[in-house]
């Protein structure tokens, strides 16, 4: 068959060489996941390059916002310098308003991280799962900074970036370049972050979040879901919590749902049967 003709390794380095991700390292193992995913279904290799393009545009999501990462360490740096930790946290809030999840959630996170640890409890060690650059909020968590956060995003510099605010805030430099659905995160922790990324997880593949979610190792994850799209004119609140409960269905974890203003928020216990809070 003309599928069994294409090399595999050659069309991923191909990709990942072009102009487009040359400058913006991601994760080989999303790439080659994509295209054993798409190999099946495309007799020519341009229709296939071209299937793979398109979802790998989707999950970079470069569209929605990036900073200069040049720029961004070394302002961090300088913040960090200064001694001041709110000159910190404020170039901290600068980066996260560049990508659009993170600014939309900017104006709430004080109220955001109090309503899911009030949930939760306060974690000593969290997980944020295709974090993006929420980490970079951890200033707004009230967490002290012996606690272990991992983070896992597909974009180097990205990682690199968050492991330089870690230090700089005295945390362990735990992010790191990992395809979560390639490759689900094995560290233990108390509560997992799940943001804005379900839909886009059932967008590549699916049936692949609700993989994701039972193989998480903690006790609670926080989903989190945008209220509206991205330029406003749909409410998407219905629609979303209709998807969170097709995900989950069957599953005997309890669910509380928090809303703000851009985005809703399900705290899931998957331990709640076994401690007798169904």
């Amino acid at each position: 068959m003309a599928q069994a003709r294409i090399d595999v390794d050659a069309l991923v380095a191909e990709i990942m060489r072009s102009p487009k991700y040359k400058d913006t390292p991601i994760a080989e193992a999303t790439v080659r996941d994509l295209v054993l995913m798409e190999l099946g279904h495309y007799k020519k290799e341009k229709d296939l390059v071209k299937a793979v393009r398109k979802k790998l545009h989707r999950i970079v999501a470069a569209y929605l916002g990036d900073p200069d990462y040049a720029a961004a360490t070394q302002e961090l740096t300088q913040s960090a310098d200064s001694g001041s930790s709110e000159q910190l946290r404020a170039v901290c809030a600068r980066l996260l308003e560049t990508h659009l999840s993170t600014r939309e959630r900017l104006p709430i996170y004080d109220q955001f991280y109090a309503g899911i640890f009030a949930v939760t409890g306060r974690p000593s060690a969290l997980m944020d799962v295709a974090c993006g650059l929420n980490p970079l909020s951890f200033a707004w968590m009230n967490l002290p900074p012996t606690t272990r956060y991992y983070a896992y995003d597909i974009n180097q510099q990205r990682v690199d970036l968050l492991n330089h605010a870690f230090v700089l805030q005295g945390l362990a430099p735990l992010a790191r370049v990992q395809d979560v659905l390639v490759d689900p995160p094995q560290e233990q922790a108390d509560v997992a972050f799940l943001f804005k990324e379900v839909h886009r997880l059932e967008a590549r593949q699916r049936g692949s979040s609700l993989r994701l979610l039972e193989s998480l190792p903690v006790r609670w994850i926080a989903v989190s879901l945008p209220t509206q799209n991205s330029n406003g004119s749909h409410d998407l609140r219905d629609r979303h919590r209709q998807l969170l409960a097709t995900i989950i269905a069957g599953k005997p974890w309890t669910t509380t749902e928090l809303e703000f203003e851009s985005e809703l928020v399900f705290c899931l216990d998957k331990q709640a049967v076994s401690l007798g809070n169904v």
